[in-house]
């Protein structure tokens, strides 16, 4: 060895090479931790993180809405349309107006009208006598001993069906829907099976006497009136006064009138509008109905020219029945 050879350090041998199977484990785990377990961890975790947020977020509606108190059914109904309910207040009002002007009009003042407080109280406003005014309430069930029943909500309420079935099962007049509905009933004393046959006979007495009434030549009709006294159509009051009348005046009927709204077919019309012939006899024939007395007892005004007077005869509601049959 020369002397070259003895200074120079022995370099060192290279490392044999890793083994193929350990530097492709190695390759697939590197690969693995950044692109699977990583991402996946993530995704984990903040799938995690989403459902616990939610359902924190759905606990704390459900408590909220246990802890909220509820608002009652009533309040619920009358939050849904509030101007409804207004104006439904204000139509029921206006309803029992329109059947007090009329009670007070055409029922006859000696009579006693049942009815529940608030339309007591406006019938007396309108004019209706205080004594003749039947109270319907808890105290007072029925309208047993009134002639007329005027139906209100609070009355159907507190009498239920037995309203029509029982007491009161013909209407005079009606007003209104709904509701707020106000009808003018009949009130019929031995029950509504007894008043309706009543009734129906009255009806073919009064067609009996109008159809002989239209043989009288002292008495002239307009055609519709014609046909209303052949069909039975008017009150028997007016049939037997009208047939007094043309006993010794010559008459002509230009019409029949006061049938109450929506009233019953068989509900009798009450009033009619007359003419006669000569100023001096007008005066004699209101004489004569002047001194009548109930049930035959008129109201009666005169209208027109000094030369083309009209009479009015009309009698108060409700209509007796029967009064052909009493003589």
């Amino acid at each position: 060895m020369t002397g070259s050879d003895r200074a120079r350090p022995h370099a060192p041998s290279a490392p044999p090479p890793p083994p193929w199977r350990k530097v492709l484990a190695t390759t697939i785990r590197l690969w693995w931790q950044r692109h699977v377990a990583r991402p996946l961890a993530w995704r984990i975790t903040v799938g995690a993180l989403v459902v616990a947020l939610v359902a924190a977020s759905a606990t704390a509606v459900v408590l909220g809405l246990r802890s909220a108190p509820g608002p009652s059914q009533a309040a619920v109904t009358k939050s849904q349309d509030p101007a409804t309910d207004t104006a439904a207040v204000a139509a029921a009002a206006q309803y029992r107006q329109q059947a007090a002007a009329w009670v007070t009009a055409q029922v006859d003042h000696g009579a006693i009208v049942a009815c529940d407080p608030l339309m007591c109280a406006t019938l007396q406003q309108h004019g209706f006598p205080a004594a003749g005014l039947s109270s319907i309430s808890a105290a007072s069930s029925d309208p047993l001993g009134s002639g007329v029943v005027v139906s209100t909500a609070a009355v159907r309420d507190q009498l239920g069906s037995r309203l029509t079935s029982v007491y009161a099962p013909t209407v005079l007049a009606s007003f209104g829907s709904g509701q707020g509905l106000v009808q003018v009933l009949v009130t019929a004393p031995g029950g509504a099976a007894a008043y309706r046959a009543a009734l129906q006979s009255d009806v073919q007495a009064r067609t009996g006497a109008g159809r002989q009434l239209l043989g009288n030549h002292n008495l002239g009709a307009a055609a519709t009136a014609r046909q209303q006294l052949a069909a039975g159509q008017v009150d028997m009051r007016l049939l037997l006064t009208l047939a007094a009348l043309a006993h010794k005046y010559r008459l002509t009927i230009l019409g029949f009138s006061d049938a109450g709204p929506g009233a019953a077919p068989s509900i009798p019309l009450r009033a009619a509008t007359v003419t006669v012939a000569g100023t001096g006899q007008l005066r004699q024939v209101l004489a004569f109905l002047r001194i009548q007395r109930a049930p035959l007892l008129p109201l009666t005004s005169v209208s027109g020219s000094a030369r083309a007077q009209v009479l009015q005869i009309e009698f108060t509601a409700p209509s007796p029945l029967g009064l052909l049959a009493q003589g």
